[in-house]
């Protein structure tokens, strides 16, 4: 009897372990290029001075197991306890930002950033915002989105920031760093304001739960959708928002300029689409007025 209610025990706790692997799978392009930023920052803390170490291999390493982790997913529909999920419309947006890595590492390695090579820093930082946006593209949580959004954000505010002798660059990053942190803040009081109408976090149950929003107090509803949306135009330097975009663009490097431009807008419009068009497309009377007079704009 106590030997069968072992084997048992162990039974359990052998379909938990795959369980919860078979979770974690969906995480797997973030994964690689985790690891690969780790590796970069490990490099450079151990290289002795002067001494020339090929850290740029690493990001390409990353990279493409990233892209080979998203290659086994496609139509696998893989999901990580319903807030990262793996589906085709995130792997496809994946892809884009590993190409759009791929190409700022090569620039990176026939330039200077900030007068000298680029370091293991560079590197990590430019892969922690690549893991940032490959999240962002994925998630299907607003808390796993804002997540998201700070990782890939600290990560290009150093980027842009990384000529320390540049009185321009440090400006720039000074002036983005200020903005994102109100962005940061706008877009956090949206998640509490649908948080309070909705009762979750989780896209999916936010749609499931629209007779409760649609009952609820339309001044309420605006503010929380006019928020959220603050939150993604910054991102994407949408008008009025858009203010911060001449001073970083001119004060980053221009590898760093194509890595922002191209791979942060490309992570927020992925996350932009899941929310507004995904979860609240039944209230888009509300939101598209406002959407075509900002796109228009801008």
């Amino acid at each position: 009897m106590a030997a069968g209610y072992r084997r048992l025990v162990a039974l359990g706790g052998a379909a938990q372990v795959m369980l919860e692997s078979s979770s974690l799978i969906a995480l797997a392009p973030m994964v690689c290029v985790t690891a690969a930023a780790i590796a970069a920052m490990t490099a450079e803390a151990f290289r002795a001075p002067g001494e020339s170490l090929p850290i740029g291999p690493l990001g390409y390493i990353g990279l493409v197991g990233a892209a080979a982790a998203s290659f086994f997913l496609w139509d696998r529909h893989a999901s990580s306890y319903g807030v990262v999920v793996a589906d085709n419309f995130g792997l496809f947006v994946t892809w884009i930002l590993i190409l759009v890595g791929l190409l700022s590492l090569a620039a990176s390695s026939a330039t200077y950033i900030a007068g000298r090579r680029p370091s293991g820093e560079y590197y990590a930082l430019m892969l922690f915002a690549i893991a940032g946006m490959i999240l962002m593209a994925m998630a299907t949580d607003l808390l796993v989105i804002f997540l998201a959004l700070e990782v890939l954000s600290l990560a290009v505010y150093v980027l842009t920031g990384i000529g320390r002798d540049s009185p321009i660059a440090t400006e720039a990053a000074f002036k983005y760093f200020l903005l994102g942190a109100f962005s940061s803040a706008f877009f956090l009081y949206g998640i509490a304001f649908t948080y309070g109408l909705s009762g979750s976090t989780r896209l999916d149950r936010i749609a499931g739960t629209v007779p409760a929003l649609a009952s609820s107090p339309t001044q309420l509803r605006w503010v929380a959708l006019g928020l959220l949306m603050v939150g993604f135009a910054f991102k994407v330097s949408a008008v009025p928002f858009h203010m911060w975009t001449p001073d970083a663009y001119e004060g980053a490097p221009s590898v760093v300029t194509g890595f922002m431009s191209a791979g942060v807008k490309t992570a927020a419009f992925a996350a932009f689409v899941r929310v507004f068009p995904g979860a609240l497309a039944p209230f888009k009377t509300e939101w598209i007025g406002v959407l075509q007079i900002v796109a228009v704009a801008t």
